[in-house]
């Protein structure tokens, strides 16, 4: 794992996690915010729009283990480039897409099924385009 890890080009691995995140911001506040909100019951307007703190760090966070998950995948496979790279973020961010959906299916979520559309939609394409950063620029 440590010559795996070796293998790894960080800084590529930090520009995804920061586009993922990016896109995190646009994806959940103009693109699809007020349907998301819907999904999950909730009034942005009554909280004025704010979130505590957490709700932006843990995100960051988790984009940052994403990425360099998909990051080692990468290391691993003997071939690299921007093509692997997309393919490797795209099979990753289906995986959460589907995990997504099975944690949308609870009683206490009026709007799984678009919850599940959104959140799963954004994990499959912010991992696509980590992967594709990743492939492109650690090779």
């Amino acid at each position: 794992m440590n010559q795996t890890l070796g293998e790894v080009t960080w800084w590529a691995v930090g520009i995804a996690a920061l586009a993922y995140f990016a896109l995190g911001a646009a994806w959940f506040t103009p693109l699809f915010g007020a349907a998301w909100d819907r999904s999950i019951g909730h009034d942005r307007s009554a909280s004025k729009g704010r979130f505590p703190t957490p709700y932006y760090i843990l995100p960051m966070v988790g984009a940052v283990v994403t990425a360099v998950a998909i990051a080692v995948v990468i290391a691993l496979i003997p071939a690299t480039g921007p093509l692997i790279g997309t393919g490797i973020g795209a099979i990753v961010g289906l995986a959460i897409a589907a995990a997504t959906l099975t944690n949308a299916l609870t009683p206490h979520t009026p709007k799984p099924y678009l919850f599940a559309t959104i959140t799963g939609g954004y994990h499959l394409v912010g991992c696509t385009i980590a992967g594709l950063i990743i492939g492109a620029l650690g090779t």
